[in-house]
């Protein structure tokens, strides 16, 4: 039985040299901000793990929200393997993200550079389409499990056309390695499962992957690290052509998301997500579960309570509504710290292909969803951490996150 992770988190404040010699700067003062949040955590999946969050911004007045930003993470776990003597490591994550807003005097261009590298050796694929069935739970979780590991580079640059409205240019190159375990659900289902399940799970378990893509925005939001008002909606197109043996997928990607936020009382804000996505050709089996490399139907970042990668299909839709209210505000060592509480319902659902397929999707509403609440802490004015609670009738018996940022 899986069981949700928990994570315990320790807030180190650190500041630049010059800054801890002189009295904190005032709001209205060119800074440089470094904040850093050490993290403690596992489950059942992962074993327990540590690692940090944390960005270095500079601040200057007029420049909103940062003149520039960095920001780094990793976390590593480890769990007994097949000797109590042993030691795995199933989850390793690391990254960086530069982001520059105004990279030109006309402060209409905006650049974002981060390189990563993941290994992941529990990711779950409990069969493809809306109307999956988690396996018996007197098999292990191995049973439903492969492992992915995933170095990748991106790059966007977005563009200032008129008032709020953006354009956006993308690009990604990953090298990717699957492990698929022989006698698992992935891999009988890749050699002996339907035929239209097999059209879309099968291919090479070493690959290369590129990307490119183009997004119209429009973005009025106050703040894009804690917004209280305003709306950010995107169009996006995705194309990763094929261009030789080593990268052997051809694909596209259509997707389209709206954000609205609302604060009707200084202590009360409302934030509400929309978002649909289309896979088109032949994608990679792992992309049926997500969106942007991120585990949609299911994960900290989508459908909450939901376990991350449960559902897989080429057609995704799902909704979020979530309320915030401040508890606290104040200063520690110097720099301002906000608290919150926040509630949330996530709701969502798939379909397998772009045709109809009834026995793998199911009939009806079929709405796979999850509700809960947590705390937001913001640190600075560049940096956010969360802790979510969630329940769903797919959570066992609940699942928690800890995670930098806002879900969305």
């Amino acid at each position: 039985m899986t069981l949700a992770p928990v994570f315990v988190a320790a807030l180190f404040c650190a500041q630049p040299a010059a800054s801890r010699a002189a009295p904190p700067a005032a709001e209205g003062q060119e800074k440089t901000e470094l904040n850093f949040v050490p993290i403690l955590g596992g489950d059942s999946d992962v074993g327990v793990g540590a690692g940090v969050v944390g960005d270095l911004a500079h601040l200057r007045p007029g420049s909103s929200p940062f003149v520039w930003r960095l920001e780094g993470g990793a976390f590593i776990t480890v769990k007994p393997g097949d000797g109590m003597d042993k030691l795995r490591s199933p989850y390793q994550d690391f990254y960086l993200e530069l982001a520059v807003p105004q990279l030109t005097s006309s402060g209409r261009l905006r650049l974002e550079v981060r390189p990563s590298y993941t290994v992941e050796t529990t990711q779950s694929f409990y069969g493809v389409g809306n109307a999956s069935p988690r396996p018996p739970d007197d098999l292990p979780d191995q049973f439903s499990e492969y492992g992915r590991r995933r170095a990748a580079v991106t790059g966007s640059a977005r563009v200032s056309v008129a008032g709020p409205l953006y354009v956006r240019l993308f690009g990604e190159y990953s090298r990717m390695a699957l492990d698929i375990p022989a006698g698992g659900l992935l891999a009988q289902q890749r050699d002996r499962g339907p035929d239209e399940v097999r059209a879309l799970i099968d291919g090479p378990t070493s690959f290369g992957l590129a990307a490119a893509q183009l997004g119209v925005e429009y973005d009025t939001r106050d703040n894009e690290i804690v917004t209280r008002t305003g709306t950010y909606h995107e169009l996006r197109m995705r194309v990763s052509p094929r261009f030789g043996r080593s990268d052997p997928y051809q694909f596209a990607q259509a997707n389209a998301t709206l954000r609205l936020y609302r604060a009707p009382l200084r202590w009360l804000e409302l934030a509400g997500r929309a978002m649909g996505d289309v896979l088109f050709g032949d994608p990679p089996f792992y992309e049926l579960t997500r969106i942007a490399d991120v585990s949609v139907v299911g994960g900290s970042r989508g459908i909450r309570g939901v376990p991350g990668q449960r559902y897989y299909g080429k057609v995704k839709v799902l909704g979020n509504l979530e309320a915030r209210a401040a508890i606290w505000r104040g200063t520690l060592l110097g720099k301002p710290f906000a608290l919150a509480g926040a509630g949330f319902v996530d709701a969502g659902r798939v379909w397998a292909d772009l045709r109809s397929h009834p026995e793998l999707d199911g009939t009806g509403l079929g709405l796979k969803y999850g509700v809960g609440g947590g705390l937001r802490l913001q640190e600075g004015q560049t940096f956010v951490v969360r802790i979510d609670l969630a329940w769903s009738p797919d959570a066992q018996p609940v699942a928690a996150y800890f995670a930098a940022g806002e879900t969305f």
